[in-house]
């Protein structure tokens, strides 16, 4: 998949497209910590829309805690992307070379579209797209924990 993705950039950026895909760039660590900077801030936000009864969105906002956390992870490895398939691809293949600890498997298989309706990027279709408001309050205070830990663990991968 990681391969499917720089091709599919490479051939958008000559063809004169944004690109959709992944495209190496510099490591860039101030970059990263902004994207950690950017998940604290929709968890802040998370929090208020969970205190105040509104369980669906606090769904999508878990989504794009995790997301701009392996935004971060992209950043500090030198990767640029705009796809969501490519971010895990490549984050999951960052787990599998070594390169971040085996540990963070669990935060790809917490995001994964193909993890379960449980998960994030299910849930967040599900709340996001259908007519759906209510949400058992317990996956949102397990997404929550996912999304807290998921911060602090991906700080540590960019704050070295």
């Amino acid at each position: 998949m990681v391969r499917w993705c720089l091709n599919h950039a490479r051939d958008d950026i000559a063809a004169g497209r944004k690109h959709r895909g992944l495209v190496p760039v510099k490591p860039d660590n101030e970059l990263a910590k902004d994207y950690v900077e950017k998940a604290e801030h929709n968890l802040d936000f998370f929090l208020i829309a969970r205190k105040s009864g509104f369980y669906d969105w606090a769904v999508n906002i878990g989504f794009y805690v995790t997301y701009h956390c392996c935004l971060a992870i992209l950043a500090e490895f030198g990767f640029d992307s705009r796809n969501q398939e490519c971010t895990l691809a490549l984050v999951e293949s960052l787990v599998e070379d070594g390169k971040i600890s085996k540990d963070f498997q669990r935060y790809v298989d917490a995001i994964s579209p193909d993890s379960g309706e449980d998960k994030v990027i299910p849930m967040r279709e599900k709340y996001q797209y259908t007519p759906i408001i209510a949400i058992d309050k317990q996956k949102v205070e397990e997404l929550l924990a996912v999304c807290q830990d998921m911060i602090k663990d991906t700080k540590g991968i960019v704050q070295r």
